[in-house]
């Protein structure tokens, strides 16, 4: 009794391990299709966050170059006011008289005042902001314009006492250029330079020295500063967005900030160097795991650096919103999809049970599917889409088997149907024939009996060979010209058959038998009283159809008798009192055969004849053709 048990056990268990794989399989190409979704999305948002990222640097240029232009006209402003102070001639003469240590004279005060005017006069013409301006002559005198300064003469002289203790004044005294950018430079409000910014009151400056000289004797007269606060700086440069702009010298120290980063940092001790190569460009840098967009451009005549740094958080922010946004909603739908996937597995299959059940019991020609050969002594599985799969499959196989038969069991009565359309034809063509014969006998003698019976006996010859089932057009002429041969004897010759065939169109195979009975409705119905008929027969090819085109001469038809007839043709009407058993068979027989778009067309008016068109297809490559 355990044996049962064990054996259901192990089939359940069986059944089990099939519903694991399937759902490790949906799951399988679930997670397949989220990681290739979740590749293929991490590409698009890469990509489009560079092209971004390359579009911003772009921008970030423009700006850059703006700033860059702005920033030497400050600069070639300042030298073109440290300039006027060497080319002109009145200060440069101004210059050439020494005090002789007479600093409080008035003749010293006169002159001071007046080289003071011509600087200020200068200062307006070619500056709009704030700085200091400032001469030391060669004897130590002072001639300063010092800008919000009250008190000029006094910060003049402590501004000449501390910038003779600079070390980079003594270089440039014993050295031999002309001027020079020192940049940055600190010193307080009383004109006293100190090395870093110890106090509200104290400023950095950029600071531009020139020598001036006699323009004649080339005779060293003293030494001109113009003094800019990096301050102003910020009514000059623009920075991006977001971003830090800054400002280096030669050396990398740093001129001017719009705020502090460690970034500047790096590239003052130099650890940058190498992506500050280039004269104009931009890089990515990583600080402390943030990552920034750096912009440089390195400034000609000053050879100063500005450099631009935006982080990439900020110019990718929408995008990585976007990105961000576009993860969840796959995550959350990769999850909804395997939910529904497994609503759908356990769910689906109750409906596909009875569905399959109930396909099973489809009785069809007497056979229901579960009593099929290959269903016997086979039990019904717990069913799923797989088994509906084989089990639909196996009903569309035996109704397929089934339209097979039917086919071919229609076919069977189609032939059968074909064989009774011929019987009708050839029994009535032979009762005519011999008709007139016996008439014919009667009237004219025995002379033209041996005619007869030969034209007789052609008939005779194509109708009792029954294998065939078509035959060449020019034999069914030489039938239709035996056949008039033998009704000219009782009419008198009043029939005269013109036959107009092409030559490549003899051998081609039409239905037997089909032409005769169209002349003999053309000379029943269409000669009627006339004393000369004339039939023509012609056959042309149209692409791919043949029509062979039988037309007489007689009186025609109304359009009624006509429209009666083309209305039994098409409905295959039982009852032939207009045409007999003739046009009707015919078409029958050649639309059973060739289908429906072939058969026969007519077409009749009183007093012009009557044609009838035979349309048969052109059978290309055949043995017809």
């Amino acid at each position: 009794m355990k044996w049962p048990s064990g054996r259901s056990g192990g089939v359940s268990l069986m059944k089990k391990m099939k519903v694991n794989l399937r759902i490790k399989i949906i799951y399988t190409c679930i997670i397949a299709v989220f990681v290739s979704v979740f590749l293929i999305m991490q590409y698009s948002f890469n990509r489009s966050r560079n092209l971004l990222i390359t579009q911003e640097a772009g921008i970030i240029s423009q700006y850059m170059n703006r700033n860059e232009l702005a920033l030497t006209e400050v600069t070639d402003s300042i030298r073109k006011l440290s300039a006027a102070s060497s080319t002109n001639k009145q200060v440069a003469s101004y210059l050439n008289q020494s005090c002789d240590g007479n600093i409080y004279s008035s003749e010293n005060v006169s002159r001071i005042r007046a080289v003071e005017e011509t600087l200020t006069f200068y200062r307006n013409i070619f500056f709009d902001y704030r700085l200091h301006y400032i001469i030391l002559g060669a004897d130590s005198t002072v001639y300063s314009v010092a800008d919000g300064i009250d008190n000029s003469s006094y910060f003049g002289e402590k501004f000449a006492q501390s910038v003779r203790q600079q070390p980079w004044y003594r270089e440039f005294l014993e050295g031999k250029e002309v001027s020079g950018w020192i940049a940055p430079c600190i010193y307080n409000d009383k004109g006293v330079f100190k090395e870093r910014i110890e106090s509200g009151k104290d400023e950095d400056f950029i600071l531009f020295i020139r020598r001036i000289k006699d323009y004649n004797s080339l005779k060293f007269l003293g030494v001109s500063f113009v003094s800019f606060p990096t301050e102003n700086l910020a009514q000059v440069l623009i920075p991006y967005d977001g971003a830090v702009l800054a400002l280096f010298d030669k050396g990398n120290h740093l001129i001017y900030a719009t705020e502090q980063s460690d970034i500047l940092d790096d590239i003052s001790a130099g650890r940058l160097s190498e992506n500050l190569q280039e004269d104009q460009d931009y890089f990515h840098y990583t600080k402390d795991g943030r990552e920034y967009l750096v912009n440089h451009v390195t400034m000609a005549g000053t050879g100063w650096r500005m450099v631009n740094l935006v982080p990439l958080s900020h110019i990718t922010q929408a995008v990585d919103k976007l990105h961000s946004t576009v993860t969840s909603l796959t995550v959350l739908m990769a999850l909804g999809a395997c939910m529904v996937c497994l609503a759908m597995y356990f769910y689906v299959n109750a409906p596909l049970n009875r569905l399959i059940h109930k396909v099973s019991e489809v009785n069809i020609g007497g056979t229901k599917i579960a009593d099929m050969e290959d269903a016997k002594g086979r039990q019904m599985p717990v069913f799923g889409i797989v088994e509906a799969e084989l089990e639909i499959s196996r009903m569309v196989d035996y109704i397929e088997k089934l339209s097979a038969q039917t086919i071919k069991q229609k076919e069977i009565e189609q032939n059968l149907r074909y064989e009774m359309l011929r019987a009708q034809i050839n029994p009535h063509f032979l009762f005519n024939t011999l008709n007139v014969i016996k008439w014919s006998s009667m009237i004219s003698g025995a002379g033209n009996i041996a005619d007869m019976i030969t034209s007789l006996g052609i008939l005779l010859e194509s109708t009792m060979n029954r294998r065939e089932e078509e035959v060449p057009l020019k034999e069914e002429i030489r039938v239709v010209k035996a056949w008039v041969e033998i009704k000219n004897w009782g009419l008198k010759n009043r029939i005269e058959l013109v036959t107009d065939i092409q030559q490549e169109l003899e051998e081609f195979k039409v239905i037997k038998f089909f032409l005769q009975p169209l002349v003999e409705n053309a000379v029943l119905h269409g000669m009627g009283e006339a004393t000369h008929g004339t039939i023509w027969v012609t056959a042309e090819q149209y692409g791919e159809r043949v029509c062979v085109t039988v037309q007489d001469n007689g009186v025609g038809m109304e359009q009624g008798k006509l429209d009666e007839i083309l209305k039994e043709m098409d409905e295959n009407s039982k009852k032939r009192h207009v045409t007999g058993i003739g046009l009707t068979s015919i078409h029958e027989l050649m639309k059973a055969r060739y289908g429906p778009d072939y058969g026969l067309y007519i077409e009749s008016r009183i007093g012009y004849g009557t044609k009838v068109f035979a349309v048969f297809p052109y059978r290309r490559g055949s043995e017809t053709c």
